[in-house]
């Protein structure tokens, strides 16, 4: 009797460390999302859900504010080569069953560098640092659509410098 006692013993703590590992928990300020092919199955409606190695994928989505720091050099209105360090605080949307999964975090990241390029080019490069007309005013409360969505809540320019040496970052 003590030989199958040991042995049921050994199997249950087996079958708890397979499920075990089976499960995933979100961190804080994250969402699960379940994936198969890279496609969005479900949202895990708790904090932990379960994957299938080989069959299911999961992933985190961020649920709170994000924050995104980015450089960008383009050339102002007026001419003037310009390189913007500046951070983003962003909501997030979140995830549809049924979407393509794609990191949330890249595609926000390439989104908010194509619109501070395309913020500088339509301002002489006095302007960028200014309240009022700068690059603070045209980003905050900007709105990111496609393969992820938020929106811009705060930002902070951290750096907005003149480039003064030739070439040109837009030159072809």
């Amino acid at each position: 009797m003590g030989e199958m006692a040991t042995v049921s013993a050994i199997a249950v703590v087996a079958v708890v460390l397979v499920v075990a590992s089976l499960l995933r928990r979100a961190h804080r300020g994250e969402c699960l999302v379940v994936t198969r092919h890279r496609r969005i199955v479900r949202i895990a409606s708790g904090s932990t859900t379960l994957a299938i190695p080989g069959f299911h994928e999961v992933l985190e989505w961020p649920t709170d504010q994000i924050e995104i720091a980015i450089v960008v050099r383009s050339r102002s209105k007026d001419g003037q080569d310009v390189r913007v360090l500046a951070t983003f605080s962003v909501d997030v949307d979140p995830p549809r069953a049924g979407a393509a999964y794609i990191d949330p975090r890249a595609v926000l990241h390439t989104a908010l560098e194509r619109r501070v390029a395309d913020a500088v080019r339509a301002r002489p490069a006095a302007w960028l640092a200014d309240e009022q007309t700068g690059l603070r005013a045209a980003t905050v409360g900007l709105r990111i659509d496609g393969l992820a969505g938020g929106v811009v809540t705060d930002v902070v320019i951290d750096e907005v410098d003149l480039l003064l040496h030739p070439g040109r970052p837009d030159d072809d």
